[in-house]
């Protein structure tokens, strides 16, 4: 059932992604872990999607593909539950990609790697990790960055390099060439 989305009351509750491949499809995330898709630019909006495999925290981030507006991942804080998320049918179902593989600490960011879409990197309370799609598997990317909480991923094309802002410790950067 499409509803009309109170957006203006909810604002400062809400992560939100507008997806690059189809840009009438919005997802909405919100503090108790609701999770809400417009098809139609955001005129109507779904009931919550997040089904019973997201475990109702805080949604801290929404990536969809670049290519793929059905393609996406969400990242969840809080403890004690895996921390990202996969939908392949524009939040239908979800599956856990995480696969107790991750630190258990509040996730703040996922970001899929514009030159090479099956990187899917993820910045936590403990670091930056990457998953290979292909395989499934994590590899941790931390290296030097100092311990504090990674809450934003911006990759530089043009330079290959990785920036990791974090809370209270500056910027990190890492080549990726």
């Amino acid at each position: 059932m499409a509803t009309h989305f109170p957006e203006s009351r909810w604002r400062r509750y809400l992560r939100n992604e507008i997806a690059a491949a189809n840009s009438k499809r919005v997802y909405v995330g919100t503090e108790n872990g609701g999770l809400f898709r417009s098809v139609d630019g955001g005129d109507t909006w779904s009931a919550n999607i997040s089904s019973s495999i997201l475990p109702g925290h805080t949604i801290t981030r929404i990536e969809s593909h670049p290519k793929d507006a059905k393609l996406l991942y969400v990242a969840v804080a809080n403890f004690g539950h895996p921390h990202v998320f996969r939908s392949k049918d524009g939040g239908d179902t979800w599956e856990d990609v995480d696969k107790g593989q991750l630190p258990d600490v509040p996730h703040h960011v996922v970001m899929i790697r514009p030159d090479d879409l099956n990187k899917v990197y993820a910045g936590n309370d403990a670091g930056v990790f990457v998953l290979d799609t292909a395989t499934g598997g994590w590899n941790n990317l931390t290296k030097n960055l100092p311990n504090a909480m990674v809450i934003d991923l911006v990759y530089h094309l043009k330079e290959a390099t990785l920036f990791a802002a974090t809370y209270g410790r500056s910027i990190w950067r890492l080549n990726m060439k």
